[in-house]
């Protein structure tokens, strides 16, 4: 009975083993996977919903009222989505438990966060998966008047103006082993 229990103890601690190693070989997959930033869009403006609005013009009066008032206290905040594509070029699965990450915007760090959830990327095979952040616009658009940053609000796909706002996203992928955690060391970078 007792070589038994000790056979039963060595075959779980090696498939153990074995799945920690997969786990990592799938990490390692995932951070030489192809990143770019798919889409950008601000949900959130002010308090206000601006996830339906196409221009400017879809903004009403006492949005623009309230946004001027904001805008004149020096705080205007907002809720960002960032999409991002993940394109597994490898032979082997990518897949990570989850990820934390870091939102820049003009070498400046303005939220960061965790995605817990798990994102697998097959071989020759692409997939997306989406973080969201909350910051206040006016500390990076310092410089600009309210029409400025509504025009950007509304035309976020526009990639000149996306340029402009230098989004820069660092993730550090993780995946769980049991009840511990395992990060991968350092941080990607994935740029629009």
């Amino acid at each position: 009975m007792k070589r038994l229990i000790a056979l039963l103890s060595i075959v779980t601690i090696l498939v153990s083993s074995c799945d920690v190693l997969e786990q990592m070989n799938e990490v390692k997959q995932f951070a030489n996977c192809d990143f770019s930033v798919k889409r950008v869009k601000i949900n959130r403006l002010g308090g206000f919903d601006f996830s339906k609005y196409n221009s400017v013009s879809d903004v009403g009066f006492t949005q623009m009222v309230s946004l001027g008032q904001q805008l004149m206290s020096g705080k205007l905040p907002a809720n960002l989505t960032v999409e991002i594509n993940a394109k597994n070029s490898n032979s082997s699965k990518a897949a990570i438990s989850g990820l934390d990450w870091q939102l820049y915007l003009k070498d400046e760090q303005y939220g960061s966060g965790k995605l817990n959830k798990y994102v697998e990327v097959l071989p020759g095979q692409q997939t997306s998966f989406i973080v969201n952040v909350e910051f206040d616009l006016l500390k990076l658009l310092a410089s600009e008047n309210l029409q400025s940053i509504l025009d950007l609000v509304t035309d976020m796909d526009n990639k000149e103006k996306l340029q402009k706002l230098d989004i820069m996203l660092k993730v550090k992928p993780y995946y769980r082993s049991g009840n511990n955690i395992r990060e991968y060391p350092g941080y990607l970078t994935i740029r629009p």
